[in-house]
């Protein structure tokens, strides 16, 4: 039988040789699965949250932009959204007009999108 290199042997080959303690890969495995799903949890209701803000906003520029308004808006300016007694919509760069009810203020960005102005 051929001689062997003890020292690279997976086992103790007397009985004096330090015990073997197999990992608990289970436990591994059910710590770092619930790590991981908590993980793709938090993205997915992240990515949710995103998809939620971007249909706000497609739905805000659908209403400016099929609002009426006498104007050519400008980059970085604020208006303001009214809707009127027939439930159509006008653009309007009048701040607090009580002739109809308030929606929203709007910014006109350069990539031809409406932004809600947040108020302070």
């Amino acid at each position: 039988m051929p001689e062997t290199n003890k020292a690279l042997l997976p086992y103790g080959t007397t009985s004096s040789s330090p015990s073997i303690v197999l990992p608990d890969t289970a436990l591994f495995l059910s710590e770092r699965g619930s790590l991981t799903r908590n993980y793709f949890e938090g993205a997915l209701e992240s990515l949710n949250k995103e998809y939620e803000a971007l249909k706000k906003l497609a739905d805000i520029n659908q209403i400016a932009y099929n609002a009426s308004y006498n104007f050519v808006p400008r980059v970085g300016q604020t208006y303001h959204l009214y809707r009127k007694p027939d439930d159509s919509f006008m653009l309007s760069m009048i701040e607090d007009w009580s002739a109809y009810e308030f929606v929203v203020s709007l910014e006109y960005t350069a990539d031809s999108v409406w932004k809600e102005v947040l108020a302070w």
